[in-house]
């Protein structure tokens, strides 16, 4: 399969990468990743990812891509460029997408994530220009989960919320301070992609606090999210008075 590098180098690829194509008027993408180390991925996956994480063939490197076929991308292709130069992402395209269904689209990610596997590897083997430390392709902070949630629409960002919600009442419950650490981050980078009027730092302060009034809150904040997303502001202002009503009793 023929890749063209939009943004960064096919003599130079950073080994991690969103990969798009063309289906008509419109832009699908996904996010690909090579590890520079050979790892049987395949046995931490859902049997529907593991095509796209086996061993591709070269014995220092694993690839895949999540998700394993293509999504549509709101705002199309100014919206990836801006995506891939934030990220220091390769941007790459991968040609038309045929309208054959998942799994053609599926066929088509893993043969291109095969195809850019193979460069990378050409690049990483090329005698006598091994990169230096500082020149190595490192993700950036912002993770994968990042792209994901870039992808997605704003009633799936707000289920992920619920979903983090939930594991950080979890966390806080149990006294696990890394998974509290860890679901807090993944809640402020997923704050990054819903408007501020949201308020998800109170969210992630109410769900940190004891867990009496941390649920409750918590609960509320989440409701006023759904709320203002179905923009049933009168509904906003009923929650935001239970909210107060709670911060008060509480002293």
């Amino acid at each position: 399969m023929d890749l063209a590098f939009d943004q960064g180098s096919q003599e130079e690829p950073r080994g991690h990468a969103i990969l798009y194509f063309r289906s008509g008027a419109d832009v699908l993408a996904t996010y690909l990743v090579v590890l520079p180390m050979k790892v049987d991925f395949a046995k931490y996956v859902p049997p529907v990812l593991a095509a796209h994480v086996k061993d591709v063939g070269l014995e220092e490197f694993s690839a895949f891509a999540i998700p394993p076929a293509p999504e549509a991308v709101p705002g199309g292709m100014a919206s990836l460029e801006a995506l891939a130069q934030r990220r220091q992402d390769d941007l790459v395209s991968a040609g038309e997408l045929p309208t054959g269904g998942f799994l053609e689209a599926a066929q088509r990610v893993h043969d291109a994530v095969l195809a850019y596997a193979r460069v990378y590897a050409q690049r990483a083997e090329a005698p006598g220009e091994r990169p230096s430390p500082a020149a190595e392709p490192v993700l950036s902070d912002l993770g994968v989960e990042e792209v994901l949630y870039s992808f997605m629409s704003e009633r799936d960002k707000l289920g992920e919320l619920a979903k983090l919600v939930g594991k950080l009442q979890f966390a806080v419950e149990g006294n696990d301070r890394h998974l509290v650490r860890e679901t807090v981050g993944q809640m402020r980078s997923l704050a990054r992609y819903l408007p501020d009027s949201y308020r998800i730092p109170q969210l992630v302060e109410a769900v940190e606090r004891s867990p009496g009034l941390g649920l409750r809150l918590a609960q509320l904040y989440l409701d006023r999210c759904y709320k203002l997303s179905d923009q049933d502001y009168p509904g906003v202002r009923q929650v935001e008075e239970a909210i107060r009503q709670a911060e008060s009793a509480n002293g």
